[in-house]
């Protein structure tokens, strides 16, 4: 994009703390840079785990699950889903099937966020190789995958693109109108 997208600002804050605001009801854990956990450090609930720039979503999903217990299921999700809220993460956990290891939201064929990793998907995650992604967790075998069709592109509408930001900031607009 040309520019640091998490700490610019959206709709009059930074992206990185919109989002997290909308998460705060999870106290999310945050894996980030020391310039986007500045913009995010008073607020209460969020844990933050500061790191460099890594090799990729493997590196920082990697560091994310070593910070978390063993045990747990995570929804892991990107810091680029301007309209992603506690609310729709909660609405998609509650559609996750017993026994699934790894589930997505697919909206309209396009895979979203968040991803949901039970403790035998994290286990894997280690071993991926830099610059391979996660999602190649999913065909391997003894993995239970499951992607759940939604109807809400929230769990889709990022801003990788200078058109896709231009335009989600205009839907942010509109829905404060």
């Amino acid at each position: 994009m040309g520019f640091d997208k998490l700490t610019a600002l959206f709709d009059g804050e930074p992206l990185a703390r919109r989002v997290a605001r909308a998460l705060l009801e999870l106290e999310p854990l945050v894996v980030t840079t020391p310039q986007v956990a500045a913009v995010l450090r008073d607020l209460p609930g969020v844990h933050i785990v500061e790191t460099s720039p890594t090799a990729g979503p493997s590196a920082t999903l990697a560091i994310a699950s070593a910070a978390i217990e063993l045990d747990a299921y995570v929804a892991a999700l990107a810091f680029d889903l301007p309209f992603l809220d506690a609310g729709l993460v909660r609405a998609f956990v509650s559609r996750v099937p017993d026994g699934v290891d790894l589930a997505w939201p697919l909206v309209g064929g396009t895979p979203g966020h968040p991803v949901i990793w039970s403790p035998t998907a994290r286990a894997r995650i280690a071993a991926l190789g830099a610059g391979e992604p996660p999602s190649r967790i999913r065909t391997q075998n003894g993995i239970r995958a499951a992607a759940i069709d939604v109807d809400d592109d929230a769990y889709i509408v990022d801003v990788d693109t200078p058109g896709a930001w231009t335009a989600a900031e205009e839907r942010a607009r509109s829905a404060r109108r």
